[in-house]
C-alpha cells in the first residue's frame, strides 16, 4: 500500500515527518549526551576540575659542597627576576581585556550599540584596565626597589628589541615567499602580495612570551611575589556586578639562581726563607691561586641535557627509596628538569648530582573556594669533603710555576726543556689513620671561566691536558717508589730473606752488561753499591735505591706473584672517589684483556721489581699504598666525603711485621742518611758546588722514597689529521717523591704523593715540591 493511500492528508504526512526528524534529531542529542556522560564523563570532570586549580612551583636550592673545617667550597647565590608577558608590556593585553568587558558588560545588546557607544564602552573598560596594570608597576617598583622611570626604559627597550626583531623576521619571511610565488610561476600582483603579507605578519615567539624587566630581586621579595601572584582583585564594578583580574597580570617571578665558588680563588702567604738557596729569598711572598680543588669539586651548567634527563628517570626507576622522596603525591618528581636548572658537571657536583639537586615546593590555589595548600620546598643536601681548603691552596701555591719549584731550574739537571719552563703535575695528602684525603690537587687547571680559543691554547692542552686530573686519572710508571711494596711482598711470598742481602753487580745479568743495569752503574762509569762485593741488606738497598737488588727480587717471584704483589696494594682498583674518571691502574700490556700476569715474561718481571715495565698506576694509588705500610698492612679504602664509605672494611695483607719495619727503616734512611737518594739536592752557586739538604721543617719525622720512573714519549698531532709526523714534546723521566711523615717521636700520620710530569729527577725536583707541603701541613695545624 502506498504512503499516500496510507495517510491521505497531506497534513498529516508532513506532521508525522517532522515527527520523525525530530526524534532523529532527539536521538542524536541523547547518543552525543550519553557519550560525553558516560564514555568521557569522566575525562572532562577532570578537565573541568583542572581549570578550577592552579598550581605554582616554590623554587629550591642546591645543596652547598664544605671542606672538613666547615667553609664553604659552592654554593647557590639566589638570583630571582621579574618577567611580564610581552602583551602586557605593549597595552595588547588591556586592549584584549577591555573588549571582553565591554561586550560582557552590555548586558547582550552590543550588537545593538552605535559604533561611537562601543568605542566609548571600551575606552570606559581601557582605562581601568591600564590604570590597574599601572599599579601593577608601581608596586613592582616598590618590592623591587626600583625607580618607575628605570622600568619604563627596561619596558621600552624590549618594546623596541621584539619590535626589531619581528621586523627583521618579517622581512626574511616576505623574501622567501616572493623567491617561493615566483619559483611557482604565479603572478606576483595585489591579491598575491595581499595574502602574502597576511602570512608573514603573524606574530613570533618572543611577542607571546614573558621577558625580564626586573633584575636582581631579592629572595625574600621574589618568594612573597610568588605567594601573591595567583591572586585576583577587582579592578571595576558596575551595578551589582564586580569585575576581577589577576593582580601582576602576565607576571611570572623567574629563578636564574646562579652557582658561586667562594674559595675558587685564594691569596696564599709563601715564605721565602724555606726555599732552597738558589731560589731563597726574604719575607713571604703573596701568590693568587685559582681553580682551587676545581678538580674535585666540578662545576654545573645551565639546562639539562637529554642524558641528563635520562639519568635522573632511570635512577628514580631504579631506587624505590630515592622515588618515594622525590615524588609528590601525584607522582610528579619534585627535582624534574626545567629549561634553565643549574646541573652539576664533572667532580663532586656531577657525581653528586642526585644528593645535591633540592625540590621544588608546590602551592596549589582552588579557585572557586580560594583553599591554599602547600608542599615546602626541600633544599639539596649538603655535602662535607675531607679536603682542606687552605692546605689544597697552600699545596696549588707550592706547585705554581711562578714560585719557582715547579719550574726548569738548574740543580733539576733536565736537558729536555729550557729553564723556567713550567712542570706540571699531581699531589696528594692522605691522614694515614683515618684514611682521609685532605688535599687533592693536579695542575694545570682549567678556569671557571673556560679558556680562550685560539692555537696557542690548542697546543696548551694537547700538551699539558688541564681536564685530566692526574691525581686520580692520568696513569704513571710506578718507578722506584715501588720498591718498598716489592720487598714487602717478595718476604710475604718466601722468596726473599731479611738475614740476606743482594750484591749489586751494576747489571743484573753478568753477561749481558746492557741489560737491566743499576742507575749507579748507568750514570757513574760502572760504580755499583757493592764496590767490596759486601751484599746489601733490605733497608740500604731502599736508602740507596739499588736496582739490581729489586731486579733480583721481581726475578725471583716471577710474573704472576709480581703482578699479585701489586694487586694488593690496590693496583687495578678504582678508589669511586666520585670526582669524574680514575685511572685503576693496570698490570699487563697496554690494550691485553689479561690483568694477572699470566701474559708476561720474566722480563716484565724483573721490570716490574723497580716500578718500570708493563705497571700503571696514579700519585692517589701511590699515597694510598705508602698509608697501607705506615699501618703495618693494613688497607682500608680512602675516602672524600664525610659520611660515605662510614663503614669501610679493613684488610689485614698479611705482610711480614719485619718486613714492614725493615721497609719503614730503608724509607727513614733514604731522607735522612747523607746516602740517601732523598736527602739532599746538589747544584752550583758561583762556580762551587753546593748540597743542602731537601727537608728542613723542624720537629718532624720523614720516612720517604724518591722515584724517577721512565717515561714514554709525548706526541701530539700538530696538523691534526694532516699528513705531517707525530711531534715529540715531552720525554724524559717522571719525578716521584712519597713520604710519611709525622711529628718527631709519634710515627707518621700523613702519607704524600707527589708526582711532577717529564721532570727529571725524583728526588731534586718533586723532594723540594714535598718539602714544602711538609710546611704547609705545618702552617695549617697539622704537625
Amino acid at each position: 500500500m502506498s504512503p499516500k493511500r496510507a495517510i491521505p492528508s497531506m497534513f498529516h504526512r508532513r506532521l508525522i515527518l517532522l515527527f520523525g526528524a525530530s526524534g532523529l534529531a532527539a536521538a542524536v542529542l541523547a547518543g552525543q549526551t550519553a557519550r560525553l556522560t558516560l564514555v568521557r564523563g569522566e575525562a572532562l570532570r577532570a578537565e573541568a576540575e583542572s581549570k578550577l586549580v592552579r598550581h605554582v612551583w616554590i623554587p629550591t636550592s642546591r645543596g652547598r659542597i664544605l671542606d672538613r673545617k666547615g667553609r664553604v667550597l659552592a654554593i647557590d647565590r639566589p638570583q630571582y627576576k621579574f618577567a611580564v608577558a610581552f602583551p602586557v608590556l605593549t597595552g595588547e593585553w588591556a586592549d584584549d581585556q577591555a573588549v571582553k568587558q565591554a561586550r560582557a558588560s552590555a548586558d547582550g545588546e552590543w550588537n545593538a550599540l552605535p559604533d561611537a557607544e562601543r568605542e566609548e564602552l571600551v575606552g570606559q573598560w581601557r582605562a581601568y584596565f591600564d590604570r590597574h596594570v599601572e599599579a601593577m608597576w608601581r608596586e613592582l617598583c616598590v618590592q623591587a626597589g626600583v625607580e618607575r622611570e628605570e622600568l619604563q626604559q627596561k619596558i621600552d627597550a624590549t618594546i623596541a628589541r621584539v619590535g626589531a626583531m619581528h621586523k627583521s623576521i618579517v622581512e626574511a619571511r616576505r623574501n622567501k615567499a616572493i623567491i617561493e610565488m615566483m619559483d611557482s610561476g604565479r603572478p606576483l600582483d595585489a591579491k598575491a602580495m595581499g595574502d602574502i603579507e597576511r602570512r608573514i605578519s603573524s606574530p613570533i615567539a618572543e611577542m607571546k612570551s614573558a621577558h625580564v624587566v626586573i633584575d636582581d630581586v631579592s629572595d625574600e621579595v621574589a618568594f612573597r611575589m610568588l605567594r601573591l601572584v595567583e591572586q585576583e582583585v577587582p579592578i571595576a564594578s558596575r551595578g551589582e556586578y564586580e569585575y576581577t583580574a589577576p593582580r601582576f597580570p602576565g607576571l611570572e617571578v623567574v629563578d636564574q639562581t646562579t652557582r658561586v665558588y667562594p674559595l675558587d680563588r685564594i691569596d696564599v702567604e709563601v715564605d721565602l726563607r724555606t726555599l732552597p738557596e738558589a731560589i731563597r729569598g726574604e719575607g713571604v711572598r703573596v701568590l693568587s691561586e685559582e681553580g682551587v680543588g676545581s678538580h674535585v669539586i666540578g662545576r654545573t651548567r645551565v639546562g639539562a641535557t637529554a642524558e641528563d634527563v635520562q639519568a635522573r628517570a632511570e635512577l628514580i626507576e631504579s631506587d624505590a627509596a630515592y622515588a618515594q622522596k622525590v615524588r609528590s603525591i601525584d607522582g610528579t618528581d619534585r627535582g624534574r628538569y626545567f629549561g634553565h636548572d643549574i646541573v652539576g658537571q664533572g667532580g663532586i657536583e656531577g657525581s653528586h648530582e642526585p644528593e645535591l639537586r633540592g625540590l621544588r615546593g608546590l602551592r596549589t590555589v582552588h579557585m572557586d573556594s580560594g583553599r591554599v595548600e602547600q608542599l615546602d620546598p626541600q633544599p639539596g643536601q649538603d655535602l662535607y669533603l675531607t679536603i682542606d681548603a687552605m692546605l689544597q691552596a697552600r699545596i696549588r701555591a707550592v706547585m705554581d710555576p711562578d714560585l719557582g719549584l715547579a719550574s726548569v731550574q738548574a740543580w733539576h739537571a733536565n736537558d729536555t726543556m729550557p729553564p723556567g719552563a713550567p712542570l706540571f703535575g699531581a699531589a696528594v695528602v692522605l691522614d694515614i689513620d683515618r684514611a682521609e684525603i685532605l688535599a687533592l690537587v693536579s695542575t694545570p687547571t682549567v678556569p671557571r671561566e673556560g679558556f680562550e680559543e685560539g692555537p696557542e691554547t690548542e697546543r696548551f692542552v694537547a700538551i699539558n691536558s688541564p681536564y685530566i686530573n692526574r691525581a686520580v686519572a692520568k696513569p704513571y710508571p710506578p718507578g722506584s717508589i715501588a720498591k718498598a711494596l716489592i720487598l714487602c711482598g717478595a718476604v710475604k711470598e718466601g722468596v726473599h730473606n731479611l738475614n740476606s742481602g743482594v750484591v749489586c753487580t751494576g747489571h743484573l745479568w753478568a753477561d749481558q752488561p746492557s741489560l737491566f743495569r743499576c742507575w749507579i752503574y748507568k750514570h757513574y762509569n760502572g760504580m755499583t753499591h757493592s764496590p767490596t762485593g759486601r751484599p746489601l741488606l733490605a733497608p740500604e738497598a731502599l736508602q740507596r735505591s739499588c736496582n739490581i737488588f729489586f731486579y733480583t727480587l721481581g726475578q725471583r717471584m716471577g710474573p704472576k706473584r709480581t703482578a699479585e704483589v701489586y694487586r694488593w696494594f690496590g693496583v687495578g682498583e678504582s678508589f669511586n672517589l666520585g670526582i669524574g674518571p680514575e685511572w685503576a691502574g693496570q698490570i699487563g700490556l697496554m690494550g691485553s684483556a689479561v690483568h694477572d700476569g699470566s701474559d708476561l715474561q720474566i722480563q716484565d718481571a724483573i721490570l716490574m721489581g723497580i716500578g718500570q715495565g708493563p705497571v700503571t698506576w696514579t700519585p692517589m694509588h701511590a699515597a694510598d699504598a705508602y698509608a697501607t705500610i705506615a699501618r703495618g698492612g693494613y688497607k682500608i679504602r680512602p675516602r672524600l666525603v664525610i659520611g660515605q664509605h662510614d663503614e669501610r672494611p679493613v684488610m689485614d695483607l698479611g705482610l711480614d711485621r719485619r718486613a714492614v719495619a725493615e721497609a719503614m727503616e730503608g724509607l727513614r734512611l733514604s731522607v735522612n742518611d747523607p746516602n740517601g737518594t732523598g736527602h739532599h739536592i746538589s747544584y752550583m752557586v758561583e762556580g762551587v758546588p753546593r748540597r743542602e739538604p731537601i727537608f728542613n721543617v723542624p720537629g718532624v719525622e720523614v720516612y720517604g722514597k724518591t722515584g724517577t720512573a721512565t717515561a714514554p714519549d709525548l706526541r701530539i698531532d700538530p696538523d691534526g689529521d694532516g699528513a705531517g709526523e707525530p711531534e715529540v714534546v715531552r720525554s724524559g723521566d717522571h719525578s716521584w717523591f712519597v713520604v710519611l711523615v709525622g711529628p718527631a717521636g709519634q710515627g707518621p700520620r700523613y702519607a704524600i704523593a707527589v708526582v711532577m710530569d717529564y721532570a727529571g729527577s725524583g728526588g731534586r725536583v718533586s723532594g723540594p715540591i714535598t718539602n714544602q707541603i711538609i710546611w704547609a701541613l705545618r702552617r695549617e695545624g697539622y704537625l
